[in-house]
């Protein structure tokens, strides 16, 4: 770790600069997984977490049943794989949900697709390879014929007793159909965390008002409001707070025993005019404060009373990319998510990199799919302020700390569509 002198207007302090690994483990190893549980419908189960594993009580499916509409047939051992037309009568019409008799050897049953097979039957010949003969009484097939053709057997998908969803696992609409395919009706899952939320700077106006001189509007409000929706939140919003010290306290006071996390952008720098830093310290601790990344440098992490908090920068890219970088994994982890980090991806950076940095740099870039490995093209604005270029990138490539590259070199690649899920 690198140790930078601050002047916070008392004596000076070192202030240790962690790497962005260290900040990620400092943030995970603090995340305590949530143990409050509910049990929820099926309809209203989407993105929720599962706080048990979900076990299957039958098969699926139940029997063996056809896998298209054709003919259930009792093949005789001396048809089977031998070459020739073979005829058999039909005597029987199974159509699904309906069970059918006992099939001779030698007979056929019109069956369609999700029929039981009928006792005594051991293959299925789809219909468009049969010949219907003698006014329709009988099949002949022209083809070697083998065993359990296009039989989907009993258990072929689910056995009873399996794990079907584990514990841990953000339910997607697929986990939920499977739920519903082995006749689960509800699901137990862990409760919501709570996030409290502020904003802090005078500067900042709520869009739609008249801007005057100095002011901008608060886009890092809608931002976060909106990452955290997509993480499935409940969210106490306080909106702007004056920034002032007491404002500021007063805010983290009121949230400290409401929710599992706050969460700020703005006022975690050393300036005269930021009071994120002072205000936490007033009413807990911080255990992180600075990272040694661009953008973001500053990125507060500690607590308020018993609840975690996170101070975000207040620049918006650097805020949107904290979040999902640190934020984010920290969040999922509280959920009891069992699958909390991020994912990354190798693709071939289509830019030199001519100047050694000490801090590690998360670059905005767009992908090039035409090649393998994909080829990442860097935005040419990569100032912290520069908002349109998280529109306009597919995600982040990592490169690390004095490092330097020409095109072509394999990087770590972090997509923005997936992070923001």
């Amino acid at each position: 770790m690198d140790n930078q002198s601050v002047d916070c207007g008392c004596d000076q302090i070192i202030q240790p600069l962690l790497s962005t690994n260290e900040a990620l483990e400092t943030l995970t190893k603090a995340a305590i997984s949530t143990n409050k549980v509910e049990v929820v419908k099926l309809d209203d189960a989407l993105n929720r977490i599962l706080a048990c594993d979900v076990r299957s009580s039958i098969n699926v499916p139940g029997f063996d049943n056809s896998a298209m509409d054709g003919y259930a047939i009792n093949l005789k051992e001396d048809q089977i794989n031998t070459p020739g037309g073979f005829a058999f009568e039909i005597t029987d019409r199974i159509p699904a949900g309906s069970t059918g008799n006992e099939l001779s050897p030698g007979c056929a049953a019109r069956i369609f697709t999700g029929a039981p097979i009928p006792k005594g039957a051991n293959t299925v010949i789809m219909q468009e390879e049969c010949e219907l003969i003698e006014n329709d009484t009988k099949i002949e097939i022209y083809r070697p014929i083998s065993l359990n053709e296009n039989i989907r057997p009993m258990g072929n998908d689910i056995v009873s007793g399996d794990i079907i969803l584990d514990k841990g696992h953000r339910l997607k609409p697929q986990d939920i159909a499977l739920a519903a395919s082995v006749g689960v009706k509800t699901l137990e899952v862990f409760q919501r965390i709570k996030v409290g939320v502020f904003f802090t700077g005078d500067e900042l106006v709520k869009p739609g008002c008249e801007l005057k001189p100095g002011q901008i509007y608060n886009s890092n409000r809608y931002a976060l409001v909106a990452m955290l929706n997509n993480l499935n939140c409940d969210i106490i919003n306080l909106n702007t707070i004056k920034d002032t010290l007491k404002d500021t306290t007063d805010a983290l006071a009121s949230l400290k025993d409401s929710c599992d996390l706050i969460m700020t952008t703005g006022g975690v720098s050393v300036g005269e005019e930021d009071h994120v830093k002072p205000a936490v310290e007033s009413l807990g601790e911080l255990n992180l404060w600075r990272i040694k990344m661009k953008p973001g440098k500053p990125l507060a992490f500690g607590k308020v009373g018993n609840t975690a908090f996170i101070g975000l920068p207040g620049n918006p890219v650097s805020a949107m990319v904290t979040f999902l970088l640190f934020a984010r994994p920290f969040i999922k982890k509280l959920q009891g998510c069992t699958h909390y980090l991020n994912t990354s991806y190798k693709v071939a950076a289509n830019f030199d990199w001519h100047r050694s940095k000490p801090r590690r740099e998360f670059v905005r870039v767009q992908l090039d799919q035409s090649s393998i490995p994909a080829k990442a093209n860097q935005y040419p604005k990569q100032g912290s302020e520069v908002l349109s270029s998280m529109v306009w990138a597919d995600g982040l490539v990592e490169i690390e700390e004095k490092t330097t590259f020409k095109q072509g070199e394999i990087i770590n690649f972090y997509p923005l569509n997936e992070m923001m899920s």
